[in-house]
């Protein structure tokens, strides 16, 4: 198995353990990249099921996008001549919406997640295991083809 496959793998492994889609994606990340720190995957936290059920950016793209600042991320206000700061999150967010058509969780999910009746749907169809799993190896994928593009 490649270190792609394994950074993937890995991703999936921390959701089914039931850590959040924004921890899971962050821990394979920050694993591939030999970074440790005790604010992983804490920091991930509330940015699970679009920052908390809100409806925004999904949590897997979230937990990448971190991924991706600890290697792309800066410590100063310098930025590189010609390359905004953010480069890597609007690579990212735009080739997860051309997989997805959405960056958010209700685009993603077709569902709101902070509707109860929606909810309960995911739940019922079991949607963490049949669509978010996936969701999350295929941020953990875009995000390590970058960090290999990138080098």
């Amino acid at each position: 198995m490649d270190a792609r496959e394994e950074t993937i793998r890995a991703a999936d492994g921390y959701a089914a353990d039931g850590f959040l889609c924004s921890e899971a994606v962050l821990l394979a990340l920050s694993e591939s990249m030999g970074v440790e720190s005790e604010l992983i995957p804490r920091i991930a936290t509330g940015f699970a099921a679009g920052v908390a059920r809100t409806g925004n950016v999904c949590g897997a793209l979230s937990g990448a996008v971190m991924g991706l600042g600890l290697r792309y991320g800066r410590d100063a206000p310098e930025t590189e001549p010609g390359r905004r700061p953010y480069w890597y999150s609007r690579w990212l967010a735009e080739a997860f919406e051309e997989a997805y058509g959405s960056v958010t969780c209700p685009g993603v999910l077709g569902l709101d997640l902070g509707d109860p009746d929606d909810y309960r749907r995911y739940t019922e169809k079991d949607m963490w295991a049949t669509t978010c799993r996936d969701v999350i190896k295929t941020a953990t994928g875009l995000a390590y083809d970058l960090l290999q593009r990138e080098k």
